[in-house]
């Protein structure tokens, strides 16, 4: 998606217009997208980054359903005033902002294949009986002792 934003987006009038050129705000939310999304895709590719990866991309979907409804509203409103006509960088761009989109939407509910194993699940229960606090329960016909609170 970044490097979407250097190609040409709209024509007109004969010259060719980037989206840095075309855009005010627009481009930079959508290259702010383009970098979240290539810090969870770093993020996930990490392995002893994996507790980070689901929260990665969970975080990373709204941003990426703002770049696809600023690149949708460009597309249906280019930015240029006049008689603009769309250009290779806006379709690419529509490609890259609906593959993050449903990337950050697939990542956000992919586990992973660790998370999935029964080895790790296995480990996982084990490490968390290890932690659980066990409390003590009164035998039947024993008398409980009371609560302060409740006196």
């Amino acid at each position: 998606m970044f490097i979407v934003l250097f190609l040409p987006w709209y024509s007109v009038g004969g010259e060719k217009l980037t989206a840095w050129q075309a855009m005010a705000v627009d481009d930079v939310i959508l290259a702010l997208v383009a970098v979240l999304a290539i810090i969870a895709a770093v993020v996930v590719a990490f392995p002893w980054l994996s507790s980070l990866s689901v929260a990665t991309t969970s975080l990373a979907i709204l941003p990426a359903v703002v770049g696809l409804v600023v690149t949708i509203y460009r597309l249906l409103s280019p930015a240029p005033a006049g008689d603009a006509s769309l250009e290779i960088g806006a379709w690419l761009g529509l490609l890259a902002t609906s593959a993050i989109a449903i990337g950050a939407w697939a990542g956000a509910t992919d586990e992973g294949a660790a998370r999935r194993s029964p080895e790790a699940e296995r480990h996982a229960a084990e490490d968390a009986l290890a932690r659980a606090e066990l409390l003590a329960l009164v035998p039947e016909g024993a008398k409980a002792v009371p609560n302060k609170a409740d006196s």
